[in-house]
C-alpha cells in the first residue's frame, strides 16, 4: 500500500475566457508522499489546487482518486473523498477555543442534542497526539500566535481523518523554530500514510522536507522530479524558464554620512519593546532580524506612529519626532511603510480596482480642487507606474479586481503606491517578500537596491535571514524587544546570527 497512488491528473486543463490556465497536467501522489509544488506567482498552481479539491470543474482531462474517476462538483464532494486544503489565510474563529476549532462542523454532542466539550477536548488532544504538537486547546485561538493557529488549522484538517492533505503556503509568517515544529507535524501525518502536497516558494524547505518536486511554468508542467535530482539553480530556472544569475543584486556601498533616521532608547506602553536604539543613512538599506514576537514588527509600527510610545526619542531627517505623531504625519514628512499582512493591512477592499489600490498613494496628483478624483488622470498615473522598468506590475486590464493578481503584483501595486511620490526619503518594509515567487522576489530585490542608489533609505524586516543578508548593507538582530546586535556588511555571518537567538 505504500506505493499506492493516491491521487492522479490526466490530460488536467482549465480555461477562463481568454487564458488558459493550466494545460494538459498530469501527475500522480502517492501514500505517504510529500510533494511539493513550485512555481511562479500565476503558474497555476492554485487553479490545480482548485479542481483537486473541487471548487472549479476542468475544462478536460479526468482527476482519479484511488484508480477511481472523480467529477467534483462542489468541494464538499472532495471532503467525503478525504482531500483537505489548508489555505494560506487563516480561516478561524477568533473566539473559539483550539479544541472548539479542531471539532468545528464535528461536534462531539451528549444525547445526540447537547454539545459536550469535554469529549471535542478528549478527541483534540488526541489528534494532537497523533502527529505528536502540542497546542493550547483550552485558549481561544485569537491569543495563540501564529505558528499556533497554523496548527490548529492542520490539525482540524486531521480530524477529517484526510488521505490527501494540500497546504498552501503553510510556512510564510513561520518563524524558525514554528517551521520546525510545522515539518514535525507533516512527517508525522507522512507516518501515517496522508499524501501531502505543499504549496511554497521556499527552495531550502523544498529541499528540507519533500520526497518529489513539481514545478509549474505558464499553467503548464514543466517536470516531476525526485527531491536530489536537481539543484536549487536549476529548480530556479524551470520556474522562470531563464536563468537568473544570481538571485540578489549586486550591493554597492550607496550610504551617505547623513543619518536619515536615528533611535535611541525607544520603548512601548505595551513593554514590548523596551531600549531599542538603531540609526538608517541616507542611501542605505538596513534590516531587522530576529525571531516571531521578538519585537521587530513592532519597532516599524513605533516608528510610524502606529504604537504609542512609552519613552526614548525618534529622530527623522535631522528633526525629533513628537510621541504625538502618527501615520499621516509620518506620510507627510517623506516616510511610508509597506505592512506585513498585504490581504488586510495593505489592499483596499473598497477601492477593488487595482488602478484605485495603486493611485490612492497619489491623491493629490489625481484629485481636483473639489476633492473629485479624475478617472484621465488616474488611469495615465498608474499607466506609467505600472509600466516603470523597476515595478513591472503583469495585469490584464487598469480596472481589473486586485484579488485577480498574483501575490506578487498585488505586492508590487502596494510598493508602488509610495516609492514614485516625490517626497520619498525612508521606506520601512515588513516581510515584502512573502508569500512572493523567486522571480518577482528578485524584481524587488533589484528595486529596493535602485532605492538606495538614488539616495533613499530602506528599513526592512524579514524571517528570512539570507534575503536580509543578501540585500542589506548592515543588520540589527532584535531579541526580546531589544537590539542585541550589529553587523556590517563584511561582518554578516548566518550561523553566528542564527546562535545568538538559539
Amino acid at each position: 500500500m505504500a506505493n499506492q497512488v493516491v491521487l492522479e491528473t490526466r490530460n488536467l486543463t482549465k480555461r477562463f475566457p481568454g487564458v488558459v490556465a493550466n494545460e494538459n497536467i498530469g501527475l500522480k501522489i502517492h501514500q505517504g508522499e510529500i510533494m511539493a509544488i513550485m512555481g511562479e506567482n500565476g503558474a497555476g498552481k492554485s487553479t490545480l489546487c482548485n479542481m483537486i479539491t473541487g471548487i472549479l470543474q476542468p475544462t478536460e482531462g479526468e482527476i482519479l482518486f484511488k484508480g477511481r474517476k472523480v467529477e467534483l462538483s462542489h468541494p464538499s464532494e472532495a471532503l467525503k473523498l478525504g482531500i483537505r486544503m489548508v489555505y494560506q489565510e487563516r480561516n478561524l474563529i477568533e473566539y473559539l477555543t483550539g479544541a472548539q476549532s479542531i471539532c468545528l462542523g464535528m461536534e462531539d454532542r451528549t444525547f445526540s442534542f447537547f454539545v459536550s466539550e469535554k469529549k471535542m477536548r478528549k478527541r483534540a488532544q488526541a489528534i494532537s497526539e497523533q502527529i505528536g504538537v502540542n497546542v493550547p486547546l483550552d485558549v481561544p485561538v485569537e491569543h495563540l500566535t501564529a505558528a499556533q493557529q497554523q496548527m490548529i488549522e492542520i490539525l482540524r484538517a486531521v480530524a477529517y481523518n484526510p488521505e490527501l492533505l494540500i497546504l498552501d503556503e503553510p510556512t510564510a509568517a513561520l518563524g524558525i523554530e514554528e517551521v520546525k515544529l510545522l515539518f514535525k507535524a507533516m512527517r508525522g501525518l507522512q507516518a501515517l500514510g496522508v499524501a501531502i502536497v505543499l504549496i511554497t516558494h521556499k527552495l531550502d524547505e523544498v529541499f528540507e522536507i519533500a520526497d518529489t518536486i513539481t514545478i509549474l511554468r505558464n499553467g503548464k508542467l514543466v517536470e516531476t522530479v525526485a527531491n536530489g535530482a536537481i539543484s536549487r539553480t536549476d529548480a530556479v530556472r524551470m520556474m522562470l524558464g531563464k536563468d537568473i544569475s544570481s538571485q540578489f543584486p549586486p550591493v554597492e556601498n550607496t550610504a551617505r554620512p547623513e543619518i536619515m533616521l536615528e533611535i535611541s532608547g525607544l520603548a512601548d506602553k505595551s513593554g514590548k519593546l523596551k531600549n531599542v536604539g538603531l540609526n538608517v543613512k541616507k542611501g542605505e538599506v538596513v534590516g531587522l532580524y530576529g525571531l516571531l514576537g521578538s519585537g521587530r514588527t513592532e519597532v516599524l509600527e513605533a516608528i510610524y506612529g502606529l504604537r504609542a510610545r512609552s519613552g526614548g526619542e525618534i529622530r527623522f531627517d535631522g528633526k525629533s519626532c513628537s510621541p504625538k505623531l502618527r501615520a499621516s504625519d509620518m506620510i507627510k514628512l517623506g516616510m511610508f511603510l509597506v505592512p506585513e499582512d498585504r490581504r488586510h493591512l495593505s489592499l483596499f477592499r473598497d477601492f477593488y480596482k487595482i488602478r484605485e489600490n495603486l493611485s490612492i498613494g497619489y491623491l493629490d496628483r489625481v484629485v481636483s480642487r473639489l476633492r473629485i478624483a479624475s478617472v484621465r488622470k488616474e488611469k495615465k498615473l498608474f499607466t506609467e507606474i505600472a509600466a516603470n522598468p523597476g515595478l513591472r506590475v503583469v495585469y490584464a486590464r487598469d480596472n481589473q479586481d486586485i484579488e485577480e493578481l498574483s501575490g506578487g503584483n498585488q505586492q508590487k501595486i502596494v510598493i508602488g503606491r509610495w516609492i514614485f511620490r516625490e517626497n520619498i526619503k525612508l521606506i520601512l518594509m515588513d516581510e515584502p517578500t512573502q508569500g512572493i515567487d523567486v522571480g518577482v522576489k528578485h524584481d524587488i530585490y533589484v528595486l529596493i537596491r535602485k532605492l538606495a542608489a538614488e539616495g533613499k533609505s530602506v528599513l526592512i524586516v524579514s524571517s528570512e535571514l539570507p534575503e536580509l543578508t543578501g540585500v542589506c548593507d548592515r543588520l540589527y538582530i532584535i531579541h526580546e524587544g531589544q537590539v542585541k546586535a550589529e553587523f556590517a556588511r563584511d561582518q554578516f555571518n548566518n550561523e553566528k546570527t542564527l546562535e545568538m537567538l538559539l
